[in-house]
């Protein structure tokens, strides 16, 4: 049974450590990430924490990172990309997908961002590639998954 855990923080990640800032300027929108592995998608609705993450979401996973799922240990060169999307409520009870807000992508190189797990971090508003909102080194994004250390602090499981 694939478990899913929503993408976001939890209560206790608001009161994490502080690590030092890393450059992570240089993490780009991987081409043809959405052929990728879909793993899930969620839907964070208001009361969801941090606010910011509300919205329709998509996980995809590189072969690195299915690998790694499949194992519980991820390797340098794994890859995470979410898709956020607003969402509308319509009609009939029924919720769609509306306005791409955020591409945020998640890489492994844990020589080159042992501040935070070995994981960089990076978020583009809109999805535009040179529209970059990460400013602090990924320090906030990494706070969310302090809690998840026995995963190799990613939030997703399973590769079914």
């Amino acid at each position: 049974m694939k478990i899913l855990i929503l993408a976001g923080c939890i209560a206790g990640c608001l009161t994490a450590p502080v690590f030092a800032a890393q450059d992570t300027s240089d993490i780009a929108v991987p081409e043809g990430y959405r052929s990728w592995f879909h793993h899930h998608s969620t839907l964070n609705m208001q009361g969801h924490e941090p606010e910011g993450n509300v919205g329709i979401q998509h996980v995809y996973a590189n072969p690195a990172a299915v690998a790694g799922l499949k194992a519980g240990k991820f390797e340098d060169g794994a890859t995470f990309v979410v898709d956020r999307f607003a969402y509308v409520e319509g009609l009939n009870s029924s919720i769609s997908q509306g306005k791409l807000k955020v591409v945020a992508v998640m890489i492994k190189d844990a020589a080159k961002y042992p501040g935070t797990g070995g994981w960089g971090f990076q978020a583009f508003k809109g999805g535009d590639p040179n529209v970059k909102a990460v400013k602090d080194g990924g320090t906030a994004c990494f706070s969310c998954h302090i809690p998840y250390q026995d995963n190799d602090f990613v939030i997703t499981r399973n590769a079914d």
